[in-house]
C-alpha cells in the first residue's frame, strides 16, 4: 500500500515537471510583443498561436527534438527560381516576408491572374483570386523563429478565369527591377522597346505612361536622384574654379536654420574662355534671355549672349535659380 502511494506520487511530481517544461517552451518559442501587430485584438492573438503551433500536418512528423529543426527539415525551403518555373506549394519556406512577397508577385504575373488581398499584416497573408467564382486561395504566415514564412494552405486550382494581359500586379517598381539590365546598357532605350520586352517575355502589356515612369527609375537607380544632385552643386563649383582659372562659379543656399536643411536658390556660372571671348572678339552688347524649365524641379534657366565678329550668338554665361527668387544680384556690373 505505502509502495503504491509512492509510485502515485512520483507519477505526479513527474507530470508537474513535464508541465512546467511545456510552458517554459512555449514562452521561448513565440513571443507575441514581437510578432503581432498591435492592432490584432487578443481572441486574434490566440488564433495566431494555434495557427503557428498547432498544425497536425506538421506535428505527425515530430520525434521529439527542436520544432524549428523539424520544421526545416519536414519542409522545403525556397531558392532561387527561373522565371517560368515558379511553383507554389503548401509547406515553402521563406527567407522573410519580403521575400514570400517577392515570389508571390512573381507566380501571380507568370501565371497571368491577379488577387485581392483579405489580410495582411506583420504575422498573417491570406488572398484570393480577383475572380469571384474562382475558388483560388492562399495563406501563409511567420513561423516560429519570427523571420521565416511559409505557405500553410493554398487552393491551386483556377476555375472560368483567363489570363490577364494587362495585370494589375504589375507595378513601375517590379517592372524597373525586371528591365534594369536593358536599361543599363542602353540608358536611351525606346519605350516601345521595353513594351515589346514585357510582352515578350513577361506576357504583360504596359502603358506608355508607365514604362516612362519605369525608365525614369531605372536611370535613377543608376545616375542617382535629381534631388542628390544639388547637393553636388559646390563641389562642381569649386572645381570649375580651380581648373578653369578665372572663371566665375557661385552657388547660393537658403539660410539654415538648424532644423531645416538648406535648400538650393540658385546658380551662375561663366567659363574663363568665354570672358576672354567677349572681351576681344563680341560687339559691346549683351542681352539675357529666360526659359521656364518643365519637369519635377521647376525653375528659370538665364542666358546671357553676345554677338560675335560673324553675327553669331555667342554664349557669355548661364544662370539657373527658382520661381519667386528676386535675383537682381544675378545682374551683370563693370
Amino acid at each position: 500500500m505505502l509502495r503504491r502511494r509512492e509510485e502515485e506520487q512520483w507519477d505526479d511530481e513527474s507530470d508537474d515537471e513535464n508541465f512546467e517544461e511545456s510552458e517554459s517552451d512555449s514562452e521561448t518559442g513565440f513571443n507575441s510583443d514581437d510578432f503581432i501587430d498591435e492592432e490584432i485584438e487578443e481572441d486574434e492573438e490566440q488564433d495566431v498561436l494555434k495557427e503557428v503551433i498547432s498544425e497536425r500536418s506538421f506535428e505527425d512528423h515530430l520525434d521529439g527534438s527542436n520544432k524549428l529543426d523539424n520544421l526545416y527539415a519536414n519542409g522545403k525551403v525556397v531558392g532561387s527560381m527561373p522565371w517560368g518555373t515558379i511553383k507554389l506549394q503548401p509547406w515553402m519556406i521563406f527567407q522573410s516576408k519580403t521575400h514570400f512577397m517577392e515570389v508571390f508577385r512573381d507566380f501571380c504575373i507568370q501565371e497571368g491572374f491577379a488577387v485581392s488581398v483579405e489580410k495582411a499584416d506583420t504575422t498573417r497573408f491570406t488572398a484570393m483570386c480577383l475572380v469571384e467564382s474562382c475558388n483560388w486561395r492562399i495563406h501563409a504566415c511567420v513561423l516560429l523563429d519570427g523571420v521565416s514564412w511559409a505557405i500553410k494552405t493554398l487552393v491551386s486550382e483556377h476555375k472560368s478565369c483567363g489570363r490577364l494581359e494587362e495585370n494589375p500586379m504589375v507595378t513601375s517598381q517590379w517592372l524597373c527591377t525586371k528591365l534594369l539590365p536593358d536599361i543599363e546598357a542602353n540608358p536611351e532605350i525606346p519605350i516601345k522597346t521595353l513594351q515589346r520586352k514585357a510582352l515578350g517575355i513577361y506576357r504583360v502589356q504596359v502603358k506608355q505612361r508607365l514604362m516612362y515612369k519605369v525608365r525614369s527609375l531605372g536611370r535613377q537607380q543608376i545616375y542617382g536622384g535629381f534631388d542628390e544632385s544639388y547637393a553636388l552643386l559646390p563641389s562642381y563649383a569649386e572645381m570649375i574654379k580651380s581648373t578653369n582659372p578665372g572663371s566665375y562659379a557661385l552657388v547660393t543656399w537658403t539660410a539654415d536654420s538648424g532644423n531645416v536643411t538648406p535648400r538650393f536658390k540658385a546658380c551662375f556660372f561663366s567659363f574663363a574662355a568665354q570672358v576672354r571671348g567677349f572681351l576681344r572678339g563680341c560687339r559691346p552688347i549683351i542681352g539675357i534671355d529666360g526659359a521656364h524649365l518643365s519637369g519635377y524641379y521647376k525653375g528659370i534657366l538665364l542666358t546671357a549672349v553676345a554677338i560675335d565678329g560673324n553675327n553669331e550668338i555667342f554664349p557669355l554665361a548661364y544662370s539657373i535659380k527658382f520661381e519667386g527668387f528676386v535675383c537682381s544680384t544675378w545682374v551683370p556690373e563693370g
